[in-house]
């Protein structure tokens, strides 16, 4: 064998890489073809509802095509077809949605023989219900309940009330007299009795003193108190300065009648008839005369009106507080000052002092 001294060449060398391997390049590729999951628009916040709340995780951002869901607050219910889920669309608002619970309320109350009133015109929790009777009924229970929330239900907070039947029983016996249907021990609402006294055995007959006529009014209630049967004798009454024009007789009894009227050159004070009360006294109170003519003024001046009340002072009336009297005395008291008489508003006044407490002053008008 024989050695070739030619020399030896090298095997040919690999072709270097590219910059980019090929998964790079199919990388690239599906980026261009799949939407990346970046976006520059996201809805507003959810919408708040009065009867509903967001239901599950909330979360901070919402974007288009996310969903939320609601579900209705404590005391609401869920009313049908309203939706309860709202979807964020892409220009960022949400999906129409709207309320869809409402208020729970208790049942009507039922209240035969009465009326039921709802003020707030709803019987939903927190809403009162006023119940009152027809005439004739009265009211078994509290006339307001109120419709209570508890946990997720609603009930009256007090029973249903109810009406029953107005009845009395026997009015009361009264000594020396009766009423009428006294067989009777049960008596309906309205229904009338009425009292009468007994012959008396002695001179003097029985008088009825107050209401002789009862109705039941409420349950085993009268309308008043029962009247009494009893003597009434009145003395006869005298009057000093005065005279007795009508209703004299012998006997004055119970609700007898006297009228009065004083003698010439006095007058009346107080109420000219008298009538003989249940009490054996006259009623109202018996009247004076007093001498003198009858003021068209007040009998008696307020305290307020008279000089120095309540402490002294240098005022006094004048003319004008006074009728006018003609040629009448006028009675002032405590005594006035000369100076302070009110002379100049008349054309004359004569002015006479006097020692006692009191102090006569004439004054001829001719102002």
């Amino acid at each position: 064998m024989t050695a070739s001294c030619a020399p030896r060449q090298a095997p040919p060398a690999r072709p270097e890489s590219p910059l980019f391997p090929w998964c790079c390049v199919g990388m690239l590729l599906a980026a261009l073809v799949l939407p990346l999951p970046i976006f520059s628009v996201r809805c507003i916040d959810p919408p708040v509802l009065d009867s509903m709340k967001l239901k599950g995780v909330i979360k901070h951002r919402y974007y288009p095509g996310d969903r939320i869901d609601y579900e209705c607050y404590r005391g609401y219910f869920y009313v049908w077809p309203y939706l309860l889920s709202a979807t964020c669309e892409p220009n960022g608002s949400w999906s129409r949605i709207e309320e869809a619970c409402l208020r729970k309320s208790c049942p009507d109350p039922e209240v035969k023989h009465g009326k039921v009133v709802a003020p707030n015109d709803t019987f939903e929790w927190e809403s009162e219900a006023h119940i009152s009777c027809n005439e004739g009924y009265f009211l078994r229970g509290k006339p307001i309940i109120v419709c209570n929330l508890i946990g997720e239900n609603v009930s009256w907070s007090d029973t249903i009330p109810h009406c029953e039947k107005i009845y009395c029983g026997q009015p009361p016996k009264i000594k020396h007299g009766k009423h009428t249907n006294s067989y009777r021990n049960i008596f309906e609402y309205n229904e009338l009795i009425t009292y009468s006294c007994d012959p008396s055995n002695g001179p003097d007959e029985y008088a009825l003193v107050g209401q002789n006529k009862l109705t039941c009014i409420e349950p085993n209630k009268w309308s008043s108190d029962p009247p009494l049967c009893k003597v009434v004798k009145c003395e006869r009454p005298f009057l000093e300065h005065g005279i007795m024009v009508s209703g004299s007789r012998e006997k004055f009894s119970y609700q007898s009648v006297v009228v009065f009227e004083c003698l010439q050159g006095f007058y009346l004070n107080g109420s000219n008839l008298v009538f003989c009360g249940g009490n054996d006294t006259w009623e109202p109170e018996m009247p004076t005369c007093i001498k003198g003519y009858k003021p068209t003024h007040p009998t008696k001046t307020p305290l307020s009106k008279y000089p120095g009340y309540p402490n002294p002072s240098e005022e006094i009336p004048s003319l004008e507080d006074f009728e006018d009297l003609g040629k009448r005395e006028l009675v002032l008291d405590p005594p006035l000052s000369r100076k302070n008489l009110p002379v100049q508003q008349c054309r004359s006044a004569n002015y006479f002092p006097q020692t006692h407490v009191s102090v006569y002053i004439l004054i001829i008008l001719i102002c």
